[in-house]
């Protein structure tokens, strides 16, 4: 909701100064659970957690098939929560770890 033209824009920018940046990667099909964790493992500057919006780089693989009885998507759903690190060090994380898949 802090991009202007989002539902609710009105509201996040009466409630709060800010924005976060949590999202969720969900990968193809063909990449495992073990692949997935893999990347997770892989991620230097990321940590594993699940403090959302802190100024931390978080990851946490979901097992979202397990989770709920719809997931439309084959894939496994990774969350990162991106924290004060340079975006030019987390970018290359990023790619460093999806080099393994």
């Amino acid at each position: 909701p802090a991009f202007e033209d989002c539902p609710g824009h009105l509201h996040w920018r009466r409630d709060f100064t800010g924005a976060a940046g949590l999202f969720s990667i969900v990968f193809d099909a063909r990449y495992s659970e073990a692949q997935t964790d893999r990347f997770v493992d892989a991620l230097a500057l990321f940590k594993i957690g699940f403090s959302w919006g802190g100024v931390h780089s978080l990851a946490v693989p979901y097992r979202m098939q397990g989770m709920r009885r719809n997931w439309p998507h084959g894939g496994q759903l990774v969350r990162l929560n991106i924290g004060l690190e340079s975006v030019d060090d987390l970018i290359a994380d990023l790619e460093q770890a999806l080099q393994l898949l």
